[in-house]
Order: C-alpha cells, then sequence, then structure tokens
C-alpha cells in the first residue's frame, strides 16, 4: 500500500516539476525580451514635423513632339506606342499597361496613345485617373498607324 502511494506522490511531483520547468523555459526561450533603451529615440511619422517638399516633376519628353508636331512627323520615324488593351482587362492589368507605356515612351521619346477602353466602364482608368498620355478616343490614330504599317513597310522591304 505505501508502494502505491508513493507512486501517486511521485508522479504528481514529476507532473509538477515538468509544468514549472515548461513555464520557466517558455518565458525564457519563447517570449522575446525586447530592448526598451530605443523608445526614447523613436520617431513616429505622424509626430515628425510636417514640412512641405516640392516634388521635381519632369516634363515627359512626348509634351515636347506634340508642341511641334510638324517636325516631329516629317521625321518619319515610328513615333508612337500604345498598349493592347483586351476588354478582359481588369483594373490592376490597366494600370499595368499605363506604366509599361508611359515608361517605354518615356525612354525611347516616343508618343504614348491610351486606347478608348472596350471593356467595362468600371475599369476604363482615362475616366477615373488623370492620365499624362494622350487619349485616343475613337481609336483614330492607333487605326491609321495599323494601316499605314501595314501597306507601307513592305515596300521598303
Amino acid at each position: 500500500m505505501a508502494s502505491a502511494n508513493t507512486n501517486k506522490y511521485s508522479v504528481a511531483l514529476c507532473v509538477a516539476l515538468w509544468t514549472i520547468a515548461m513555464i520557466v523555459s517558455y518565458e525564457f526561450f519563447v517570449i522575446p525580451q525586447f530592448d526598451v533603451s530605443h523608445v526614447g529615440r523613436q520617431a513616429c511619422a505622424s509626430t515628425k514635423p510636417k514640412t512641405k517638399e516640392l516634388r521635381n516633376l519632369k516634363t515627359p519628353p512626348w509634351f515636347a513632339l506634340l508642341a511641334d508636331y510638324k517636325t516631329t512627323v516629317s521625321s518619319k520615324r515610328n513615333l508612337y506606342v500604345w498598349p493592347n488593351l483586351i476588354p478582359g482587362y481588369r483594373l490592376g492589368n490597366l494600370l499595368f499597361n499605363y506604366a509599361a507605356t508611359f515608361g517605354i515612351s518615356w525612354q525611347n521619346n516616343r508618343i504614348p496613345i491610351w486606347p478608348k477602353y472596350l471593356g467595362s466602364k468600371h475599369y476604363d482608368i482615362a475616366r477615373f485617373f488623370n492620365l499624362r498620355i494622350p487619349v485616343d478616343q475613337n481609336v483614330t490614330v492607333i487605326r491609321v498607324s495599323r494601316f499605314r504599317n501595314y501597306f507601307f513597310t513592305s515596300e521598303n522591304s
């Protein structure tokens, strides 16, 4: 009988020691220790003094090309860049196409044209954003450029 009571107490003692060991090791290994020495130097964005910084807005190069359009057209270079918009594109796809068209035309000194979106009016970014690209409302420039490239590039080859 004494041995059964001793087993109970030894099992209870082991469980109690194991629980204490888990609590101590949890506090030591799992809970992160914070260094509070840097708290006094923290600066939140809302508490920083606000200064009026003017952004360095550069004028896109196609504004100069559009200003002197006769000279630009007489150069007979491939002037226009436009994205191939598919009616199934959503807003993210359209914004990516806008950024790509903007960057490519800026880098290559071309005139970007944003075609009228034929998909849902909910995703027509020309209605919601102030685009810095001329919008081709009736897709006239793109049709003429495609027609011209189709018929007149075969003669040069």
